[in-house]
């Protein structure tokens, strides 16, 4: 509440937001690690929806789990879009492939900000992993350091410890509600964490 008094601290819990993307790079570098998937390989050979896309240019390559991690898939910036998008489920995103996404560039062109891309490694690492990317993030990556503050969904965070976005209308502050994770969507940017989980 805007209202009230609120003296941040470590164990204050925020929405990290695109912070989120480290932890889902870090989960395709782990399978990386384990033989279980390539850099270079193309996309569509985790996520099928991605075989229907249409290219900018005849002899364009398809895009790669390495373009997709370095924001080089020829994809467009797409913010705001982007944080709009965390309450989708999986089949809502596998719609989104399918109804096809516009390109800015050829894949591998230029490095240009693409939440999307990093949705669909949510789709990598879960079709990889056999589980979702959400949790094969918090089983081997968040639980193994420790990370007990940091979790998917407001509903696993104290309220009282929950730091809240508001914004000026109308001449008041408003609380700014908080989007669920909806599923591997959410690879992009759905992580809540403190300080003191950050900084392990």
């Amino acid at each position: 509440n805007p209202d009230e008094a609120h003296v941040p601290a470590a164990d204050t819990v925020y929405r990290i937001a695109s912070m989120t993307k480290s932890f889902a790079a870090l989960a395709i570098l782990l399978l990386r690690d384990e033989g279980k998937l390539r850099l270079d390989d193309v996309a569509a050979d985790y996520v099928p929806e991605l075989r229907s896309l249409h290219y900018p240019t005849g002899d364009s390559a398809a895009i790669t789990v390495r373009q997709l991690l370095t924001m080089s898939s020829g994809w467009p910036e797409d913010n705001p879009w982007g944080d709009r998008q965390l309450w989708r489920s999986d089949a809502q995103l596998v719609e989104i492939l399918q109804d096809g996404v516009p390109f800015a560039n050829a894949p591998g062109v230029v490095f240009e900000y693409s939440n999307l891309g990093y949705m669909v490694l949510g789709r990598i690492v879960a079709a990889v992993s056999g589980e979702s990317s959400l949790s094969f993030i918090t089983r081997r990556i968040l639980e193994p350091l420790g990370m007990t503050d940091t979790v998917w969904n407001e509903a696993d965070v104290p309220s009282r410890r929950l730091a809240r976005g508001c914004h000026w209308l109308d001449g008041e502050w408003v609380e700014e509600p908080l989007l669920p994770s909806g599923g591997d969507v959410a690879a992009f940017g759905g992580l809540y964490s403190t300080v003191a989980d950050l900084a392990r």
